[in-house]
């Protein structure tokens, strides 16, 4: 599928991303009481009901913890495409996937920045996941 790279076009979840020149993470929160982290970030712990979160930026790289092929699906997001769940700084993301196949679990990924689909509009981004080049990291 190559690289969906595009930075031009409206982005969704965007308050989110945090780029570093190529390098792409996630703000997540992280309670402060329980340990407990989440994705997308919130104010009040789900665990545990605190307040004592703090936000957090996780890395940049993460593994696929499952995946799977859509078929059928919004056509805004122009099926088939690929999604995975995928575990970064002690949580679990859904994410696009740059790729024309599902991810096998455990598979090592990035975390990038590129085209998830297009509306009447054009072209939309969000944060997706690719196969870390040359494997394990």
């Amino acid at each position: 599928m190559g690289t969906r790279e595009t930075t031009d076009s409206p982005m969704v979840g965007g308050e989110w991303i945090r780029r570093d020149g190529d390098l792409v993470a996630l703000t997540i929160s992280r309670c402060r009481n329980c340990n407990s982290s989440w994705f997308p970030p919130r104010e009040i712990c789900s665990t545990c009901a605190s307040d004592n979160v703090e936000q957090t930026v996780s890395a940049n790289h993460g593994t696929a913890y499952a995946s799977t092929v859509v078929r059928i699906g919004p056509a805004a997001f122009e099926p088939p495409y690929v999604l995975a769940y995928v575990d970064i700084s002690g949580v679990r993301v859904l994410a696009h996937v740059d790729a024309d196949e599902a991810l096998v679990p455990g598979t090592p990924v990035e975390f990038r920045v590129g085209k998830i689909g297009s509306d009447k509009n054009g072209a939309f981004s969000s944060y997706l996941v690719a196969e870390t080049a040359g494997g394990a990291r």
